[in-house]
């Protein structure tokens, strides 16, 4: 192997490296957004439950107090 081909041979090597390095550094943070997407989403559903669970209790009062309006007329 000649001089030439050691020095491509090394700047292929670093090269590998550091696409790997990138790659490996990319996966990471795929990670790091695909968490805090998995944490808003749960927080996301859990604020639609309970603003749900308000609107059927209003539903219910509103009920309650248009039945209790009736029955006093």
């Amino acid at each position: 192997m000649g001089k030439n081909d050691r020095k491509r041979t090394q700047k292929t090597q670093k090269t590998e490296e550091r696409i790997v390095d990138t790659s490996a550094e990319h996966v990471k943070e795929l990670e790091d957004e695909l968490l805090k997407l998995r944490i808003e989403n749960a927080f996301l559903k859990e604020l639609r439950r309970l603003r749900l669970e308000d609107e059927a209790k209003m539903r219910e009062r509103r009920a309650s107090s248009t039945a209790s309006q009736e029955n006093s007329n």
